[in-house]
């Protein structure tokens, strides 16, 4: 039987070659600031790697044009919920083209009307289950972990550092009542030593000096990790974690001993009664009991803030950016508490307070899309723009900058960032930049432009109306519409994002 003719792709880009600048939220800008990019898309570089398919990452609208002119019997589209107009757009496009089965894939799938429009819709990581359908067995022995790059910099700076993404596990054990991703991976999975270590020889080879961890939770299967800390050690890595504040707090003095540069954390509120109603099982000081330490290393720190838990009001969110302003953050992702589907947060906020915004496009913890009790929807606009002006400056970025390159994650200052340096300016990494110029000139354009919600529809130029400085991005914005694809045909707001019974 013949292999189907597949190919996998993400969401039209304003930017193509790469992922948005999204970590820190500069919704407004300052002079220096912090860029960070994916170079490839996680999720389609394990399945290329695994099923030996085409993939298109990271497409501009002409790009994608180009894939139809010669359409696959089958595209597959990894999109989040707030992409689903685009990705919708790209589905008619696509049939309109020929493409005979389009299959959706990602946390946009996880939304059962959405995941309606498509021939097909995988939940998690896909290998398996994609496999299965298109008629294919996996290789045997254990996942193969690709290459995947991304690029830190600055928008002062003309080049930019390439690090190597690893995931070390897949799926999360802990149940905060706001997050999809215990239900969405299932069972929580360690990938192998064996294909991590083959990764890691990889990188080290091509000149890569830092390695970003992006499980969910890294540190969950203890054993496991602690073998890949002395793997990152052996190789000469410095690393940066994405993991919880209390498995941070238990193991730093021997991750910190082993190359620790920073860690991704999962702060989410200075309120204990709304991390204890949410879920979350850590304790407000021990986040700045850690935050504490980090700094006194020097460490890099980027933290995931929520707005709006029912306890919350303007005042308290006002006083709680006021102390996040106090600590040594490096990046704070400023999110808007938002109802996901096929969540216990969704389920309860529905029955209490109710939902009054289901457009898929504002799913994307920017809006306040429910009605909270204590907080107006403008409110939270201004809320935002006020974090951002507390926790978005010049100054924080280029304290940043002296961490990576002065101080390398130690406590005083030495050359312990000299290989970081290193691998940005050339030596065994020239390679890997020539391999990857495209993509970086993409991350240098959003790292210049700063975080736009380009899949909004009413995204473009109201929000800087009467701001001067962002006039140029206000122009930005409205080209940026005019380039990706039409409007779809069909409203995607009125899409219902729960079932009614």
């Amino acid at each position: 039987m013949p292999r189907k003719k597949v190919v996998l792709t993400s969401p039209v880009q304003p930017i193509g070659g790469c992922s948005a600048n999204v970590y820190g939220w500069d919704k407004r800008p300052a002079g220096v600031r912090i860029a960070m990019s994916f170079l490839d898309h996680p999720g389609l570089s394990f399945l290329r790697a695994n099923l030996q398919c085409d993939v298109l990452q990271y497409p501009d609208a002409k790009a994608f044009a180009e894939l139809l002119r010669d359409p696959p019997e089958v595209l597959g589209i990894s999109f989040y919920i707030n992409e689903s107009g685009i990705a919708l757009q790209m589905a008619a496009d696509a049939r309109r083209a020929g493409v005979k089965q389009v299959w959706a894939g990602n946390y946009g799938a996880y939304t059962p009307a959405i995941a309606r429009e498509f021939d097909q819709a995988f939940n998690g990581w896909g290998e398996g289950r994609l496999a299965a359908a298109l008629g294919r067995e996996l290789p045997t022995g254990s996942l193969v972990h690709p290459e995947i790059y991304g690029a830190i910099g600055t928008n002062v700076f003309p080049r930019m550092m390439i690090s190597g993404l690893l995931f070390t596990s897949r799926g999360c054990p802990w149940t905060c009542s706001f997050c999809q991703t215990p239900q969405f991976y299932g069972k929580p999975q360690a990938v192998s030593l064996e294909a991590i270590d083959r990764v890691l020889w990889t990188y080290k080879s091509r000149g890569v000096a830092g390695i970003n961890i992006l499980d969910e939770n890294f540190g969950t299967f203890r054993t496991h990790s602690d073998e890949i800390v002395d793997l990152l050690h052996r190789y000469g890595f410095r690393w940066i974690a994405l993991t919880r504040v209390d498995t941070l707090l238990s193991n730093f003095d021997r991750w910190a001993s082993k190359g620790l540069l920073g860690a991704h954390l999962g702060i989410e509120s200075l309120n204990q009664s709304s991390l204890s109603a949410a879920g979350k099982r850590i304790q407000q000081n021990d986040s700045c009991k850690l935050l504490r330490t980090m700094s006194q290393h020097h460490m890099f720190v980027q933290a995931f803030y929520i707005l709006g838990f029912e306890q919350d009001t303007v005042d308290s969110i006002r006083a709680d950016v006021d102390a996040l302003e106090d600590l040594d953050l490096d990046l704070v992702q400023v999110q808007v508490l938002t109802p996901y589907p096929q969540t216990r947060e969704r389920d309860s906020i529905e029955e209490r307070f109710g939902i009054h915004d289901g457009d898929p496009a504002h799913y994307n913890s920017r809006h306040l899309v429910w009605s909270h009790p204590n907080i107006t929807a403008a409110q939270m606009r201004e809320l935002q723009f006020y974090a951002n002006s507390k926790l978005a400056s010049s100054r924080r970025a280029l304290r940043t900058l002296a961490k990576f390159a002065v101080f390398g994650g130690q406590p005083t200052m030495r050359l312990a960032g000299i290989s970081l340096l290193r691998s940005m300016l050339g030596g065994k990494s020239r390679a890997l930049h020539r391999a990857y110029a495209d993509q970086l000139a993409s991350a240098r354009a959003w790292a210049r432009v700063g975080w736009h919600s380009y899949e909004e529809d009413d995204a473009g130029t109201a929000e800087f109306a009467g701001d001067a400085a962002n006039e140029n991005r206000a122009t930005d914005a409205a080209a940026w519409k005019q380039s990706l694809l039409p409007a779809p045909s069909k409203s995607v707001s009125r899409i219902p994002l729960v079932e009614r019974h």
